[in-house]
């Protein structure tokens, strides 16, 4: 790591060694954005001595995190392990783990993948007798419920600017939101977006398990920031609350995800 002036340009090499607080990193493609990030992360541990265990590196895909980890551990010439990186649901389901009775579900939930959400979404639509050929397909309907769930906006809302002016039994709609929801909980079971809300959740209303993570992370690095939605945005800002050192790297020119919440 004393050769960082020789291995990063000079605009890399300033956001590797920023001071602690709040930073933003404005990267378009192919500037070195995962180099900066594992940089950043040797440059903590080895030049400042920051417990890998202290570092939350969140990011969009598993293999991402993965990548950098890897490539921090080469630069410091040994283990990173305990550092918690991936992505917003890996840590949410983390925590959940490890606190989900708080919230009424137990530590051994299941994780619905699309399929299985697919499933009983159609299993809702049958129970509640909502047939009819012009009522909204299962597939339909899960995008609409996650779309609510990450902008953290309202259900009926968020329906009725889905469906326009199109003929939609939207009571229905609602009707097969709440029993989704009960038969989930009946099931111990969250889907992927129940992850988001649910980690937002647990350090939202319970304030000793905020204080335990925000003690424990004191720098949190944020890949690909353009693409967060609501949640995940307020996820990051109350993990970061205490110690402040928040390193966000984004491309404005590259936000095409509002489609779903980002």
């Amino acid at each position: 790591m004393h050769d960082l002036a020789r291995q990063l340009n000079e605009e890399q090499l300033r956001a590797v060694t920023a001071p602690d607080g709040p930073v933003l990193v404005i990267a378009a493609a192919g500037t070195g954005k995962t180099r900066t990030l594992t940089h950043r992360v040797a440059w903590l541990v080895q030049e400042r001595g920051i417990d890998p265990r202290q570092i939350l590196l969140l990011t969009f895909t598993n293999r991402a995190a993965r990548e950098m980890l890897e490539r921090a551990a080469h630069l410091v010439g040994g283990d990173v392990g305990g550092l918690w990186g991936g992505t917003f649901h890996h840590a949410a389901n983390r925590m959940l783990r490890r606190h989900a009775e708080r919230l009424g579900y137990g530590r051994d939930f299941t994780i619905l993948d699309e399929d299985d959400s697919q499933r009983l979404l159609k299993a809702c639509v049958a129970e509640l007798g909502l047939k009819d050929k012009k009522f909204p397909k299962p597939q339909v309907l899960g995008s609409v419920f996650g779309l609510a769930a990450n902008r953290g906006a309202d259900v009926a809302e968020t329906a009725r600017g889905h469906f326009g002016e199109h003929a939609v039994d939207l009571e229905g709609v609602l009707k097969v939101h709440r029993l989704y929801e009960e038969r989930k909980r009946g099931l111990n079971a969250m889907d992927f977006d129940d992850l988001l809300v649910n980690g937002l959740r647990l350090l939202a209303e319970h304030e000793e398990v905020a204080a335990a993570y925000q003690e424990r992370m004191r720098h949190v690095l944020v890949d690909e920031y353009q693409d967060t939605n609501r949640l995940q945005s307020e996820f990051v800002d109350r993990i970061a609350a205490k110690h402040g050192n928040l390193l966000a790297v984004g491309d404005d020119f590259q936000s095409i995800y509002s489609w779903r919440g980002a």
